[in-house]
């Protein structure tokens, strides 16, 4: 059983989105000890890390309330599967695309550092030289 600030502290949230999520349905009610504290189990453990992944790779509120809800189905139908695959490869499909402009954006930094590193050297074998008159 892990405290709230054992959570919050594993997953790097707060406290408040915490609880909105349990409030908001996306998470199952979180058990209380005896003074009413929540106490989180493994398995809410195991929902929050699907929730987390969900909401880092773009999904909304209500898609990742969705996908919870399905996640916790213990007999989805066919239709079901089919859109929750249809959504997971949407979500890849955009993490491609991130993916895409980080390494674009990688490209861009490398190629200003090694420009300013070649100007750097030039002025500091300019500044090096000595001057023979």
């Amino acid at each position: 059983m892990h405290s709230i600030r054992e959570v919050a502290d594993q997953f790097n949230i707060t406290y408040d989105t915490l609880r909105y999520y349990e409030k908001e349905g996306l998470l199952r009610p979180i058990n209380r000890d005896s003074q009413g504290r929540r106490v989180y189990s493994s398995a809410d453990i195991d929902d929050l890390n699907r929730l987390i992944h969900l909401r880092h790779l773009g999904a909304s509120i209500a898609e990742s309330r969705q996908m919870m809800s399905f996640f916790h189905s213990s007999s989805p139908t066919i239709d079901e599967l089919n859109q929750g695959i249809a959504f997971l490869n949407q979500l890849n499909k955009q993490l491609d695309h991130r993916l895409t402009e980080i390494q674009q954006q990688k490209i861009f930094l490398d190629q200003k550092v090694t420009h300013l590193n070649t100007q750097r050297s030039k002025l500091l074998s300019s500044t090096t030289k000595p001057n023979r008159s």
